[in-house]
């Protein structure tokens, strides 16, 4: 991959990551994603060719715990059913609170795979792809590259980087813990390691370019995450208040409210840790089930949305929201890249 511009978009799935929010970013020179996750894989083709005009437009895939070469695929189903129906004896009250009916574990287990084998049979016409949530096997990187794809990987730590470069990543997105929304570890049972971005970009040492995420939220992030070998910044707080992101009314208005500066991370919303605003659901003790998780808090966080009661739905957001802009997405990048 041939950075020329500083800012990559960092693909938000759930809603902030619209396409017209990536159009605004590749319309700069900056690389703009869409997210991948929870959509069908007709979907993501018709926005992207919506989109395919405007510039540099990658597409954001989750790799599921099928299709995981981090995963133990041997772990005990049982053990993973006990746990998601403890947690969901935990969410009655709240659905009941609310209003709203919440899956079985049963149909929250129905889809687990995110419409993978479609994405994969069309991913090879999109000329950037990237992986989040764990490592595909060697055979989806050869097919992406007999196309032409240049593929990426999320990493977040020192040994899923090497990992995914010998895989043959065409460059790394490394995350650090300051990161809003997911953290991409590879193992979804592993808790996930505390190095800071800066250290963790010293730490690795790739033969691929890196990409830095985490916590970079002003020109001076940007700089630094440069001088530190990245050849770009992955921005993703820093767009979830422009005008062109898909977030929701109750999440903007947190995130311009809320000014504590806190956040935690926590598993209670999806199954995968996550970092968000500190609100009531954040607190339960999820089990590392994704997505079975998130389909059994996804009535609840609809509807505590619509009843803009920000007790119960995720509100992700990095270490720096604070310092979250309001205003059209090309001008904040453009106002990230110094230019």
């Amino acid at each position: 991959m041939d950075f020329q511009h500083p800012i990559v978009a960092a693909p938000m799935a759930g809603g902030p990551s619209t396409p017209e929010l990536a159009a605004a970013v590749a319309s700069t020179g900056a690389l703009g994603f869409l997210a991948g996750g929870n959509k069908t894989a007709a979907l993501i083709a018709q926005q992207y060719r919506s989109v395919a005009d405007t510039g540099n437009i990658g597409v954001n895939l989750f790799v599921p715990d099928v299709a995981n070469t981090a995963v133990d695929q041997a772990q005990s189903r049982k053990q993973r059913t006990e746990k998601l129906t403890a947690y969901r004896q935990k969410l009655l009250p709240l659905a009941a609170q609310l209003d709203v009916e919440i899956p079985s574990v049963e149909q929250a287990g129905e889809s687990v795979t995110d419409d993978w084998d479609a994405k994969l049979g069309v991913a090879g016409q999109w000329p950037i792809v990237s992986f989040t949530f764990g490592l595909p096997a060697p055979e989806v990187f050869d097919r992406l590259h007999a196309s032409g794809t240049q593929v990426g990987v999320t990493v977040t730590t020192v040994a899923e980087a090497s990992t995914a470069a010998a895989r043959g990543a065409d460059f790394l997105v490394v995350q650090g813990p300051e990161a809003g929304g997911h953290r991409s570890v590879h193992d979804p049972l592993a808790n996930p390691e505390d190095t800071p971005l800066l250290q963790l970009l010293e730490n690795i040492t790739v033969d691929a370019p890196v990409i830095a995420a985490g916590g970079i939220m002003t020109p001076d992030d940007v700089e630094t995450v440069l001088n530190h070998g990245a050849v770009a910044a992955a921005v993703g707080t820093a767009l979830l208040l422009t005008d062109e992101a898909g977030s929701n009314p109750l999440h903007r208005y947190m995130l311009q409210h809320d000014r504590s500066g806190t956040t935690a991370l926590t598993r209670a919303f999806s199954g995968r840790v996550s970092r968000s605003l500190v609100n009531d659901l954040l607190a339960l003790d999820a089990p590392a089930a994704y997505p079975e998780v998130n389909a059994l808090t996804s009535p609840i966080k609809r509807a505590a949305i619509e009843a803009r009661d920000p007790r119960f739905t995720h509100l992700f957001a990095g270490t720096g929201y604070l310092q979250a802009r309001t205003g059209p997405a090309a001008d904040i990048v453009q106002w990230l890249a110094g230019r």
